[in-house]
């Protein structure tokens, strides 16, 4: 404390605790205090030792400074010590050296902890510290392609097979979306509860999901539509019965010159979110697979793939992405954007389709994502019928894979389709990611 009140507001005592190995024994004190007095204590004097000191902040940075104060960020619950950790991140974030040496520590997961279970300072320093995050450590990204112009992109659009045209095995397993008209009776409503006329309505919900985001995706400027590439939604159908979803994946995913792969499913799917064809479920495994297959059989190992749910526990594939090591081959590429979290249930709107898919495309076509607790996932929204959301881990800014679901308990960022997280900008001029 002494350290602290010396190096308070005086730049000259900053520089003597420093030189004379005063900010080494902070920096021990930190990280072997036996009681949180000494902790906060001892933060309190390291804030102000290393405050608007370049020096002393360079020097503490050296010392292990910046893996010592995730580590209090992930596991301290000391309100004191998180301000000063906090105050201390937030001015550390000036350039992209230190931002990425933050992420590769691991600070996107503690702070975005803080900025949920927190309120006041601490959750206000540790939102200044995400946006300088973000701002430091966005990487360019270059459409493999080569394409001066725009990135390509080709879309592979998915529904689920009509139940009526399951295997027993698969039609036992599958969970219905929620109807907004139904009443109480949606997904957890064994499928044998529902008639063929439900079973009708459902299927056209999901064909109006699909050609919903077909619009939507060539609508979009700054892209070059692959046009031979693409499945839409009218062929979809075809194509599964000729070739097997399987196949009709691996081959969609075969491509030297595709910068930006999209494959969108909307429909029944299983308690882990596998999706519903005929005779088998296809589950995120056999997708990562199939993707790195494809990749390291091709010269385009740059290409991106945003995987679109609309499904209830589609958040299941945001959690099993997730849990992929970032060294596994190409799965840092892949993007994930689900209805609800893994035991979330999605929503259908008899005769409108679902409703995730369709304010997902709204809101991005208006320009109004990302999407906030007020417009989203509030009880009052739910009662209303609207989607339920829940937050799913999420990393753009190291560039390494986004995923996500809509935030229901914060405001979380959504996938920007092509803006400035993870893919080009809309501006066809624009490389940034």
């Amino acid at each position: 404390a002494a350290l602290g009140n010396l190096a308070y507001y005086n730049d000259l005592n900053r520089i003597k605790v420093a030189e004379t190995g005063g900010l080494q024994a902070l920096v021990n004190l930190c990280e072997s205090w036996t009681s949180e007095a000494v902790l906060e204590a001892a933060c309190g004097a390291l804030r102000h030792v290393v405050y608007n000191n370049d020096s002393n902040r360079m020097k503490f940075v050296k010392m292990g400074g910046l893996d010592l104060l995730v580590n209090l960020c992930a596991s301290c619950d000391n309100e004191a010590v998180l301000e000063s950790a906090t105050a201390m991140l937030r001015k550390a974030v000036s350039n992209a050296d230190i931002a990425h040496r933050l992420l590769d520590a691991g600070a996107l997961g503690a702070l975005l902890r803080l900025e949920a279970e927190w309120i006041g300072t601490v959750k206000s320093y540790a939102t200044s510290t995400l946006k300088a995050l973000e701002k430091h450590a966005r990487r360019p990204w270059v459409p493999p392609s080569g394409s001066t112009a725009c990135p390509t992109m080709a879309y592979m659009l998915l529904p689920c097979a009509h139940p009526a045209s399951m295997s027993p095995a698969v039609r036992k397993q599958i969970v219905l979306r929620r109807s907004t008209g139904e009443g109480e009776r949606g997904s957890e409503a064994s499928p044998e509860a529902f008639n063929t006329e439900a079973f009708n309505k459902e299927m056209d919900a999901v064909h109006q999901d699909l050609e919903l985001m077909e619009r939507f995706l060539r609508s979009r400027s700054g892209t070059k539509i692959m046009e031979d590439r693409c499945i839409e939604a009218g062929d979809a159908g075809i194509v599964l019965q000729n070739a097997g979803a399987q196949k009709a994946i691996r081959e969609f995913f075969h491509s030297e010159e595709i910068d930006v792969f999209v494959l969108a499913y909307s429909g029944h799917a299983t308690p882990t979110g596998g999706w519903c064809f005929s005779d088998h479920v296809i589950a995120f495994d056999q997708v990562l697979g199939m993707w790195q297959q494809a990749r390291a059989k091709t010269s385009n190992t740059q290409a991106r793939l945003l995987i679109v749910l609309d499904s209830s526990h589609a958040g299941a594939w945001a959690a099993a992405l997730s849990s992929v090591p970032s060294s596994a081959a190409f799965s840092s590429n892949i993007a994930i954007q689900a209805a609800c979290g893994a035991e979330g249930e999605a929503w259908s709107d008899p005769g409108g389709g679902g409703k995730f898919m369709r304010w997902y495309t709204e809101e991005q076509a208006h320009g109004h994502s990302p999407w906030t607790i007020s417009e989203w996932g509030s009880a009052e929204s739910v009662a209303q019928g609207q989607v339920p959301c829940m937050t799913c881990k999420f990393d753009v800014f190291s560039d390494r894979r986004a995923i996500l679901c809509l935030g229901a308990e914060e405001h979380v960022p959504n996938i920007s389709l092509f803006g400035s997280h993870w893919f080009a900008q809309d501006t066809p001029s624009s490389n940034a990611a």
